[in-house]
């Protein structure tokens, strides 16, 4: 987060704008793939009471400070081979491939 939470702006584009409330600006670091089970030991309480792993956490539930740097220093550290951005251009060829089938398979149907 680079800027405090003001509670008294709101995001218009949820699909239920009164539902969460406040706004905050984020600057990205870096992206980078990190599987769910490598935080599958860094425990939180959830908003019901009970402790759970985080991974079972909602979106908009705050992560208290020293899990949130846990999971930071974990994603850090990660090593993985490859990135999800590596293959933005592997699935837009394939739905382009998609496309053309359908508007050749269209152009082929014919109604009796």
């Amino acid at each position: 987060m680079s800027t405090e939470l003001d509670e008294n702006n709101t995001f218009n584009y949820w699909t239920q704008d009164l539902k969460w409330k406040g706004l905050f600006d984020v600057d990205w670091v870096y992206i980078k793939d990190t599987p769910f089970k490598a935080f599958k030991n860094i425990n939180i309480m959830m908003k019901d009471g009970l402790v759970k792993p985080v991974t079972f956490s909602r979106d908009t539930q705050e992560i208290p400070f020293n899990e949130g740097k846990q999971m930071l220093e974990i994603m850090d550290n990660f090593i993985n081979s490859n990135t999800i951005l590596e293959h933005f251009e592997y699935y837009d060829l394939r739905q382009e491939n998609y496309e053309k089938t359908l508007q050749s398979n269209q152009k082929g149907f014919t109604m009796n």
